[in-house]
């Protein structure tokens, strides 16, 4: 409910943001940079790769107005795919710019200092390696909406895409309400992918006896239940390759229950603990006193 929420207003900004201004009179942004250090500092990327320089404000209101005094125009934030955020700031100015400036909900938001990735960002490649990741099953989904909708929960934390050099698949960090990050295991990042949402079709190569052998992913969901006071997630995936599923199911449990094990570690909820404990009547602790029991099923 939360993430529809979010999603309708967020949705009726973009909307009901244009006005008679002329698009020459705007500044479109790609990308958005934030930091919190004293003053908030404001980055915008156009989708030219252009680079303004920051300004600096005590709001999200007032660098806006000085970022559109500098560039002679209206800054338009309503298609901006990517925004960058480090410690510092946290979420709490993204949501300000969803609710009150039509930033899109479905925009990727990167754990990065903004003063060191704006030096030399390749935006375009970047939300196209974040998109394809989500989508082959290598990262789970990292769009502002549901970092949001975690954010809220009583264990204030989000699941953000981190780029690391040298990698071409972005690893995933925790962000916590106080600026501390705690970054996933490889095993953990691919595990909270089978958690976390349903997919169509995808490949993936899976290490066997006889080498190496491509399987198709045709679907996969994950069902959550409660019984006799015990959280239970169960995994369903179904293959192209009947012959790799027991291959396909030991990875799998190894690789969500690393994924459970540092979320419950790091005392974060990003896979949907609250909302299931709540549904069920039961009210959720802080210091997440819980016991998940995970099963999968390949067919």
């Amino acid at each position: 409910m939360k993430f529809l929420k979010l999603s309708v207003i967020g949705l009726y900004l973009l909307c009901t943001g244009c006005t008679s201004e002329t698009i020459s009179d705007r500044l479109y942004t790609q990308a958005i940079g934030l930091t919190c250090n004293g003053k908030l500092s404001f980055y915008t990327q156009d989708f030219n790769q252009n680079l303004t320089a920051p300004v600096e404000g005590i709001s999200i209101a007032e660098v806006l107005r000085q970022e559109e005094s500098a560039n002679g125009g209206k800054v338009f934030i309503g298609h901006t795919e990517l925004l960058c955020l480090d410690g510092t700031c946290t979420l709490n100015p993204a949501e300000e710019l969803l609710f009150q400036n039509g930033l899109s909900p479905a925009c990727k938001v990167l754990y990065a200092k903004p003063e060191e990735y704006f030096q030399t960002p390749d935006n375009a490649g970047l939300i196209h390696q974040i998109r394809m990741s989500e989508q082959n099953g290598l990262l789970s989904t990292t769009e502002l909406a549901t970092a949001l909708n975690e954010w809220h929960g009583i264990w204030e934390t989000a699941l953000l895409p981190v780029q690391k050099a040298g990698q071409n698949v972005p690893s995933l960090v925790l962000l916590h309400k106080d600026g501390r990050c705690t970054e996933l295991s490889d095993f953990a990042v691919k595990g909270m992918y089978w958690l976390r949402r349903n997919t169509g079709d995808f490949k993936i190569t899976l290490q066997t006896p006889d080498g190496e052998q491509e399987t198709l992913i045709r679907s996969c969901r994950t069902e959550k239940q409660i019984e006799n006071q015990k959280i239970n997630y169960h995994v369903i995936v179904r293959t192209g390759t009947p012959e790799l599923n027991s291959t396909l199911q030991r990875l799998i449990e190894k690789q969500c229950l690393c994924a459970i094990d540092e979320m419950l570690s790091a005392k974060a909820d990003v896979i949907g603990i609250q909302d299931l404990l709540e549904n069920a009547g039961i009210k959720p602790e802080k210091d997440m006193p819980l016991t998940i029991q995970l099963s999968v099923t390949v067919q």
